[in-house]
C-alpha cells in the first residue's frame, strides 16, 4: 500500500462557551482546525485532525499546519503509510522541528493502519 494523495480541509469549531479567553485580553471563540487525509493506491483513506487554539497561545497555529501540510506532502508519496518510522524520519528530513504539523499526518496513518488490519489502533499499537 503507498500514499498517492495528502489532503486538508479547513474547518471552523465555534466554542459552544462563547469563547474561551485567558489573560492580556486575549480570547477566541472558534477554533481553526484543520482535518487531514491521507489516501492509498488501495482506496484507504485515513484521517487526522490538528487543531492548535492559536498563535498567540501556543507556537503552533491553524495555517501554519496547512502550509507545513504543502511543504511535507510531496516528500511522502509512494510511502507505506503504515511504515510509521520511516514516514516520521521522512517527514523531519524534509521540515525540521514543526511537530504539530506532522501530528496529522501521523494520527492519518495511524488510522490506516486500523483499517488496515481491521483492529482498533489501541489494538494494533499494542503489537508496535
Amino acid at each position: 500500500m503507498k500514499i498517492v494523495r495528502i489532503f486538508a480541509h479547513r474547518v471552523e469549531l465555534p466554542l459552544h462557551e462563547g469563547s474561551y479567553k485567558w489573560s492580556g485580553g486575549k480570547s477566541v471563540s472558534v477554533f481553526d482546525s484543520t482535518i487531514v487525509g491521507v489516501e492509498t493506491d488501495a482506496g484507504v483513506i485515513g484521517y487526522g485532525e490538528v487543531c492548535p487554539l492559536g498563535p498567540f497561545y501556543l507556537p503552533a497555529y491553524a495555517e501554519g499546519v496547512r502550509a507545513g501540510l504543502r511543504e511535507l506532502a510531496p516528500h511522502l508519496l509512494g510511502f507505506d503509510p503504515c511504515e510509521l518510522g520511516v514516514l516520521n524520519q521522512r517527514m523531519d528530513a524534509a521540515l525540521k522541528g514543526h511537530p504539530y504539523v506532522k501530528s496529522g499526518i501521523d494520527i492519518a496513518c495511524w488510522d490506516i493502519l486500523g483499517k488496515a488490519t481491521c483492529l482498533p489502533v489501541c489494538t494494533v499499537t499494542a503489537f508496535g
